[in-house]
């Protein structure tokens, strides 16, 4: 059996990935980075890439999307669907663009499955769909966009809503959160993040412009792509929407604090005030625990901090 996953060489993604080929399918990644794969510094894929097929298209093709799917449908136990833009300020300096990758992309990914027959479609949502409701937010929340991001994910699961009740699919939300870890170089990533996680990779002299006024429930990158392995495995749910995070909350400056102590040194970083993005936290993972047996291994920050550390270190340069 296989399994489909847009996004696959993201940095949830390729985690998805990776899980379900150690498991011994077949794993179908959709992913524009595709053709330079052996660029990308995923060392873990590599131990894996015997059972992964690599297709270079974009969610947004409909048409290449469509014959991806009908060449790989036999034998598909269904799709993961993970191609987003993150939120941040990048997000609203193209909203048309983002916003279309985001919510089109989903309904793309939903409508060839609904006319292929491929029912199950594990989507990577967000707990942006809350907005900056006061948490713990369970799934019981109402919808609340505060930015354009939480808009696209919203509608996307709309989409899938509407999809599953109308003809029948089975379509899952996993409503992640606030990802760090290995796969992803803090270098990569916006100005907080390196604030953050940067001195891990030796970055140094990063000033974000906000962020210092804000604390999260950080989620280990394994910690996130469990739960989606175990969302899309469960073989029936009663609910739709399931949280999938560390459950915990961590304040911005306590991260800081927690890398210099791992480091024994402090670096010249400096988050500046307010959030870095309006949200609620944290998010209430007890549905996700009870319903799909999920329990996050890295709910101490400081050991997932540890992992990452070593992951850059082992792949510096």
């Amino acid at each position: 059996m296989s399994v489909l996953i847009t996004g696959g060489l993201g940095h949830v993604g390729s985690w998805v990935a990776y899980h379900l080929a150690k498991q011994g399918k077949q794993v179908i990644i959709c992913d524009m980075a595709a053709n330079h794969f052996e660029r990308l510094g995923l060392d873990y894929l590599e131990d894996v890439r015997d059972m992964l097929v690599l297709e270079s298209i974009d969610v947004l093709d409909y048409h290449s999307m469509f014959e991806l799917l009908l060449r790989h449908r036999d034998g598909l136990e269904g799709v993961i669907h993970g191609v987003s833009v993150i939120a941040g300020p990048y997000f609203q300096q193209h909203p048309y663009k983002h916003i279309s990758i985001n919510a089109n992309g989903t309904l793309n990914v939903l409508e060839i499955c609904r006319i292929l027959g491929i029912e199950k479609v594990v989507n990577m949502s967000s707990g942006a769909v809350y907005g900056d409701a006061p948490g713990p937010q369970s799934e019981a929340t109402p919808y609340n966009a505060t930015d354009l991001y939480g808009a696209s994910k919203i509608a996307g699961e709309l989409y899938g809503q509407q999809y599953s009740d109308t003809f029948g699919m089975d379509v899952r939300n996993a409503r992640l959160f606030f990802v760090y870890g290995p796969g992803k170089r803090p270098s990569h990533m916006h100005k907080v993040y390196q604030a953050m996680f940067g001195p891990l990779e030796g970055l140094d002299n990063i000033q974000a412009p906000n962020g210092s006024e804000q604390a999260l429930d950080w989620t280990h990158v394994h910690d996130t792509a469990t739960g989606i392995v175990k969302l899309f495995e469960k073989e029936s749910v009663k609910h739709r929407n399931f949280n999938i995070s560390s459950g915990v909350l961590i304040d911005h400056l306590k991260i800081v604090e927690h890398v210099a102590d791992i480091l024994g040194e402090r670096h010249n970083v400096q988050l500046g005030p307010g959030p870095f993005v309006v949200r609620g936290a944290p998010l209430d993972i007890s549905l996700a625990q009870q319903e799909l047996g999920f329990v996050p291994k890295y709910t101490d920050i400081r050991e997932g901090l540890q992992d990452y550390w070593q992951w850059l270190k082992a792949n510096a340069g």
